[in-house]
């Protein structure tokens, strides 16, 4: 099992040692390390990018037993492992904002299974228990509540119920989550809600950063 370094630690670069590699039939090479800062594809969140031993990552995926990390060459020994900053800093701004948006949604009643936060097609999804009885509000008044809890700075809490990791910030409420988060929630920036819909009793809340 691949120690995921990413749940606790915020850094980008740290030491790991490959503990097989083998070609697959696309023509990369799965690694697998001891340890990782990659963040695997996973939780509506898209893997971090970056290198191991100055060969290109392409993607990271999580298996059952382990976490893959497929590059355009071989890797052996040990490496460096370098995740790229500015693709990791999107992803856990995206995220981040995504657990407001299921806040504010969860305050209206709304309750949310799940989101997609890569970027260009960010969404949270909320299944209501009673839909014939959710009122819809417009996209402005959502997103001044959003940034309303944004722009409250609160820092970043992780906390462990066994082997389950919860992720929210001051005394927000918390949700179980594998992702990574910004530290800070003045961190996210400025949260554009740019679409609200209901479909079948779902309602999507699509979204974008103003970066």
């Amino acid at each position: 099992m691949t120690n995921a370094l990413y749940l606790s630690s915020d850094e980008t670069i740290a030491q790991a040692q490959v503990i097989a590699c083998e070609q697959t039939e696309d023509g990369l090479w799965a690694v697998k390390l001891d340890q990782t800062l990659f963040h695997p594809q996973g939780g509506g969140q898209p893997s971090d990018l970056g290198t191991i031993g100055g060969v290109e990552i392409k993607k990271v995926i999580h298996t059952p037993d382990s976490i893959l990390h497929f590059a355009i060459a071989p890797i052996h020994g040990e490496v460096e492992l370098v995740v790229e900053p500015a693709i990791r800093t999107l992803h856990s701004r995206l995220h981040s904002a995504g657990h407001i948006i299921g806040l504010v949604g969860d305050e209206l009643g709304w309750h949310a299974t799940r989101g997609n936060h890569f970027p260009g097609e960010s969404r949270v999804i909320f299944e209501p228990e009673k839909p014939e009885n959710i009122q819809l509000i417009d996209k402005e008044t959502f997103e001044k509540s959003v940034q309303a809890i944004i722009d409250r700075a609160l820092t970043r809490v992780t906390t462990y119920d066994g082997a389950l990791r919860f992720v929210t910030w001051g005394n927000l409420p918390s949700y179980p989550c594998g992702g990574t988060h910004v530290r800070n929630l003045r961190d996210i920036g400025k949260v554009l809600i740019t679409k609200i819909k209901m479909k079948k009793g779902t309602i999507s809340v699509s979204y974008e950063l103003d970066l």
